[in-house]
């Protein structure tokens, strides 16, 4: 760039922003039946052998691309597909990375409807007919006032569970089919920002008018956000695999005996969604919350350390108890230590554990971006 940025100025633009993303896969089982005369068109043909065996073949509609997001793509797809929003949407409380907040609940329906062909080994359709598909589906969303809701359904896939191929007579009266909706959600509103992605203002009408008396205009105000929903933070590192070796009290162990972690953190590049599990001995401890203002990654001694802290309970007993967890991975091996909690106090340590029985990795997400 050199020095061109030095002429470049602040400018406000007018973008969409995302208060909530969602996708999801949805699965529905349907049960087709055939009418007398589409089974005996069906059985006539299996009784031929020039036409024999006969398929069942599904046909879904053709989605459109996943671009440009807007409603108008929806509507012109109505006639085969539809995602529309049932009643009013709800203000509900969720929980949340271990505290509360806000949300709001909008149940959803999708619809569609399926050709189902029955044709003979020569490709000629024996009988035909259109068959509906829907799902209802809640969802929780950052979805306050004065935002709007695009709901997409990105593919439709279509399965015939039980086999499509007919070698004889007699024709099934019924017969199954699994539909699955891909969706995509997505929460926004029309705002005004600087380059910089702050929120910026209209300005006064302040150009050869006089100031007037009375009333004022109300102030420009953009929806609430929802930062603990959406967008998350990620994670600068992730760490997977097992691994176990022999506490020390030399090492800061309050216990010796042999533990053994189980670590999945971070497997999308977000907190949620991990594991993670403690065993010294016959004891068990598995977590339940992970807390995202804990996580850090950090070099060490030419590796990564990654640390986290969280809440969970013991297997046999269901005591919660905090914990802090380290995890270290270098050319000379993995070494780990778990700390567990009691109101504010440490009440078991491992110590440090250098691992003499299977690997953990621990990675830096951004190498992989």
């Amino acid at each position: 760039m050199g020095n061109n940025h030095k002429h470049l100025q602040d400018e406000c633009i007018r973008v969409q922003k995302v208060y909530d993303w969602v996708t999801d896969a949805l699965n529905v089982r349907k049960t087709v039946s055939f009418t007398p005369e589409q089974i005996a068109a069906i059985e006539d043909a299996l009784d031929d052998p020039s036409r024999r065996p006969v398929r069942i073949v599904t046909k879904v509609p053709k989605t459109p691309p996943a671009f440009p997001l807007s409603n108008e793509t929806n509507d012109a797809c109505a006639e085969h597909f539809l995602c529309e929003q049932v009643g009013e949407k709800r203000n509900v409380t969720v929980a949340l990375n271990g505290g509360f907040t806000e949300a709001q609940l909008v149940d959803l329906l999708f619809t569609t409807d399926i050709k189902v062909q029955v044709v003979d080994r020569n490709g000629v359709i024996v009988t035909e007919m259109l068959v509906n598909a829907s799902v209802f589906e809640s969802f929780v969303l950052c979805y306050p006032d004065g935002t709007d809701l695009y709901c997409r359904i990105t593919k439709i896939l279509s399965r015939v569970p039980s086999g499509t191929v007919l070698l004889n007579s007699p024709a099934p009266t019924s017969f199954p089919i699994d539909i699955t909706f891909c969706v995509d959600i997505q929460v926004e509103a029309e705002v005004k920002l600087e380059v910089l992605a702050k929120f910026c203002s209209p300005r006064e009408n302040d150009l050869n008018a006089e100031e007037s008396g009375g009333e004022y205009c109300p102030e420009v105000v953009f929806p609430q956000q929802c930062p603990d929903i959406y967008p998350r933070p990620g994670c600068l590192c992730r760490a997977s695999g097992e691994a176990s070796g022999l506490t020390n009290e030399d090492d800061g162990a309050t216990e010796t005996g042999r533990a053994g972690v189980i670590v999945n953190l971070c497997p999308n590049d977000q907190l949620s969604g991990s594991k993670f599990r403690f065993t010294l001995n016959e004891t068990g401890y598995t977590a339940t919350e992970f807390t995202q203002d804990t996580l850090c990654c950090d070099e060490y001694h030419g590796g990564l350390k990654l640390t986290v802290s969280g809440r969970g309970t013991m297997d046999s007993s269901g005591e919660h108890y905090d914990f802090n967890l380290a995890l270290v991975q270098t050319t000379d091996g993995n070494q780990f230590e778990v700390e567990l909690i009691k109101k504010g106090k440490k009440v078991f340590s491992t110590g440090v554990v250098s691992a003499d029985t299977g690997e953990i990795s621990v990675e830096n997400c951004l190498q992989h971006h």
